[in-house]
């Protein structure tokens, strides 16, 4: 005898099971950055314009929610003005202790929730660096190349939890000269789907 599957909620509705035994179902599928921007928990991170004439720190994030933070992407805007010995660079540093970049605790410009009808806050720590800053502790988890101007772009899907922090320093590879940099850091704070 065949059984029927029940709506757990007691509406009465019934499941459909196709002719080839399947259970039929319709879904909408999203990409879970886009799923997370709906909820508010989407965040683009940036320090604003650094003056720099050599090497330097950018940014520091740290997580402070209970909720996982998934830094998907950095964004590096150079504009022009230095004279560089060869191809900049940035090393991402993992979980850094210490360093002015820190103790400093200068604000980013900009602090922002992705979902403009959102009024939901990133709980971070969220501070831009400065030429000759200083970062320590943690450990080197990635290098990456930029460009020597314009804009470079990198996915990296780094989880944060709790306590988890990310630094970004420039080694700028500079003779002379000055230029404006930018430091953007795009994720969002992961939506438990088991919570519900």
């Amino acid at each position: 005898m065949a059984e029927q599957l029940l709506d757990g909620t007691g509406s009465g509705s019934k499941a459909k099971v196709g002719a080839d035994k399947r259970l039929q179902v319709r879904a909408i599928t999203e990409d879970e950055v886009i799923h997370n921007a709906e909820l508010g928990n989407a965040y683009n991170i940036n320090t604003g314009l650094i003056s720099v004439t050599g090497d330097s720190t950018l940014v520091y994030l740290k997580n402070n929610s209970d909720d996982n933070y998934i830094l998907t992407d950095i964004a590096i805007g150079a504009f022009d003005g230095l004279t560089h010995t060869d191809f900049p660079y940035i090393t991402l540093v993992r979980n850094p202790t210490g360093g002015d970049l820190i103790s400093d605790a200068t604000a980013v410009d900009m602090n922002e929730n992705r979902n403009f009808g959102s009024s939901k806050t990133a709980n971070v720590d969220a501070y831009k660096g400065k030429v000759g800053g200083t970062i320590t502790g943690g450990s080197d988890i990635a290098i990456l190349q930029t460009n020597k101007t314009g804009r470079s772009f990198f996915g990296i899907d780094f989880l944060l939890p709790k306590g988890g922090a990310v630094a970004v320093k420039l080694t700028a590879n500079a003779s002379s000269g000055t230029a404006n940099y930018y430091c953007a850091l795009i994720g969002y704070f992961k939506d438990d789907l088991d919570a519900e």
